[in-house]
């Protein structure tokens, strides 16, 4: 009987170490999520039908609740973390992407000498000068294709999935970066593969 039981201990422990987070899904007893980043142009004008200006990066996410009441998802419960640098950018919407107003923010942090001091500095620039009928018209085709595919600001019981869109500055690989959730079903941390 003691040779029973301690098999059975060693076997739940060797299952509970394969329970490790999988890349590209996270979840727990509320909500389930499963996501595929794209960072190359190439990828995304496949997923889009058009290219994004470098730096932007599209996650696919598919948002699974598990919680006998509905439950509201929300682009705005998202955050794209680089694990290379620690730069964060919160879900983009499409008209800060596409929009005529968009601005890019930049800020830099340097460190002098070995005492530890810093500064940060932040560029604001306009993003491209938008003028004419021609660029306002490509400008609201772009933003209107960006909403017709992003993840849609709902409450559900149901899956949902559409895409996310982020700005991070420099060369990023899909194993440096890491998707934050933090919303009315707790908090999970997504890495990719």
């Amino acid at each position: 009987m003691k040779l029973f039981i301690t098999i059975l201990i060693l076997s739940s422990i060797a299952i509970a170490a394969d329970l490790k987070s999988l890349p590209n899904q996270a979840g727990n007893g509320n909500i389930d999520l499963a996501g595929t980043v794209f960072i190359e142009s190439k990828d995304i004008q496949q997923i889009l039908g058009t290219t994004l200006d470098p730096d932007y990066i599209v996650v696919h996410i598919k948002v699974e609740p598990r919680m006998s009441e509905a439950i509201r998802i929300s682009a705005d419960d998202f955050t794209l973390v680089s694990r290379k640098d620690g730069e964060r950018s919160e879900a983009l919407e499409p008209g800060q992407i596409g929009g005529a107003a968009n601005l890019i923010l930049k800020s830099k942090t340097t460190y002098a000498g070995s005492a530890g001091v810093s500064s940060t500095s932040v560029n604001v620039a306009p993003a491209a000068a938008k003028t004419g009928p021609a660029e306002s018209a490509s400008t609201k085709r772009l933003e209107s294709l960006l909403q017709s595919k992003m993840l849609k600001d709902t409450e559900t019981k149901e899956p949902v999935e559409g895409l996310l869109y982020f700005l991070l500055e420099g060369k990023n690989k899909p194993k440096d970066l890491g998707l934050l959730y933090k919303g009315p079903a707790g908090r999970l941390a997504m890495d990719f593969k």
